[in-house]
């Protein structure tokens, strides 16, 4: 399978005056209504909510990820879940899927009716089986195996797998059961093949807040198991938003490239919008070690129509938080290929000032300084970005952190979504600040 993809990608006015002065968007233009549209929209095509940032414990610092995602045009919904322990530069990372009809219900895995408690979920706490991955894939299979899921105090979950080029590269978990109280074992037999294992995994992510703001005190709980070290990592964290919504393109919501010709507005715009001010405690426990954490977090939701699994959108992205309060994202969708090392790019740009006005401008995007090549997908990414914004004379350089930040899917498939810093001039006075390096390339 490919790999998952999260989004942004729509050309909307850019804002400009007569003065010369960049203009902000009016509030009145917003497609955006809070906060009715941080529930569920049925019958949206893709939908997610998605926490990154970066936490302190004392002298170190932690950078994250928890996303929840649906798909329900392509019959999937996922998990993205990551952490960045900068100081020892090591990266923990699991992607986990959910399939209908037991595993994801489109209609109901978030809270759809904006008079109840706002929640977001996938996989459970209760229940420690949330996957099942592939250890060796052994050799010679020429039919579908037997998977058998034993112990663990549960029962009815149900898996099966389907060869390929006579291994056995993935199991697909229909099922995940009940009353799992400890990770079951699981044994693949069958299929005229020999040597394939797997073992259980128990990831899932909760987000909840009250009714009437669910922006304020949103409590996220994650759950991973590191792919590489089996390491398992603990979030609970605490987040509220301060101040008003970031309105991505200043209105929210923008045709998608090529997007149906017909269909609800939720089948042919894209909607976006961010929490860029969020104030974030709690908790992180890094295989069995708590950290006291604390931070200014930053929340996307997205949902509506997003491409398609034939032409998979390819974009770079950076979300920026200043130590002048203003906050920017900016991206460019890569429809002629990636970007090259030090050659600018044109993309788009939208900042919210220290008030809360949306702008929406034109910017350059140029790749510069080092790269790095997956050994899990062969991509080569960037870590860093220089993005001029002559509109703000503002000149900023974002450099990724920790080198090694992919969710990789297989050979040249993967994602980049990385922990990273901000430093540079903004309306010609020096600024510093957190930052986010997506790339999916």
């Amino acid at each position: 399978m490919r790999h998952f993809e999260r989004g942004l990608h729509a050309t909307p006015d850019i804002a400009a005056s007569t003065s010369g002065a960049p203009a902000p968007i009016p509030a009145s233009k917003s497609a955006i209504f809070m906060p009715a549209d941080q529930y569920l929209h049925r019958g949206a095509p893709t939908e997610w909510w998605w926490h990154v940032g970066t936490l302190k414990s004392g002298d170190r610092t932690f950078g994250f990820e928890i996303g929840a995602s649906a798909y329900s045009d392509r019959g999937y919904a996922f998990s993205q879940i990551m952490l960045t322990d900068v100081a020892n530069a090591k990266h923990y990372q699991r992607t986990t899927l959910y399939t209908p009809p037991v595993g994801i219900d489109f209609d109901n895995w978030a809270q759809h009716d904006v008079t109840k408690d706002w929640h977001v979920g996938l996989g459970s706490a209760g229940n420690c089986l949330s996957a099942i991955e592939v250890t060796n894939p052994g050799k010679g299979y020429s039919s579908a195996p037997t998977i058998e899921i034993t112990g663990g105090g549960g029962s009815q979950a149900i898996a099966y797998a389907m060869p390929i080029s006579g291994e056995i590269a993935t199991v697909q978990l229909t099922n995940p059961g009940r009353g799992y109280t400890s990770a079951p074992s699981i044994s693949i037999s069958g299929g005229c093949g020999t040597g394939a294992t797997a073992r259980a995994v128990h990831s899932y992510v909760t987000m909840d807040a009250s009714w009437g703001d669910p922006t304020k005190g949103m409590a996220v709980v994650a759950l991973l198991m590191d792919q590489a070290s089996s390491t398992e990592i603990y979030f609970d964290l605490m987040l509220s938003q301060q101040g008003p919504p970031f309105i991505v393109w200043g209105t929210g919501v923008g045709a998608m490239l090529l997007p149906p010709s017909r269909g609800t507005h939720l089948q042919t715009n894209n909607y976006y919008y961010s929490l860029t001010r969020l104030a974030a405690s709690g908790s992180v426990t890094i295989g069995g070690e708590k950290f006291t954490v604390s931070g200014r977090t930053w929340m996307d939701h997205e949902y509506g129509y997003f491409g398609t699994s034939a032409k998979p959108v390819k974009w770079v992205l950076q979300d920026v938080q200043l130590d002048n309060d203003w906050t920017l994202s900016n991206f460019a969708v890569l429809g002629d290929g990636p970007p090259k090392l030090n050659q600018p790019t044109a993309s788009l740009v939208t900042l919210q000032d220290p008030a809360g006005a949306m702008y929406f401008q034109i910017a350059v995007l140029t790749p510069v300084g080092r790269t790095w090549t997956s050994p899990a997908s062969g991509i080569t990414y960037f870590m860093q970005f220089k993005i001029d914004i002559p509109a703000f004379a503002a000149s900023l350089n974002v450099s990724s952190l920790v080198d090694g930040q992919e969710f990789p899917s297989g050979p040249g498939a993967g994602v980049y979504e990385g922990v990273a810093a901000a430093s540079g001039t903004f309306a010609g006075k020096p600024v510093s600040g957190t930052a986010w390096n997506e790339q999916a390339l």
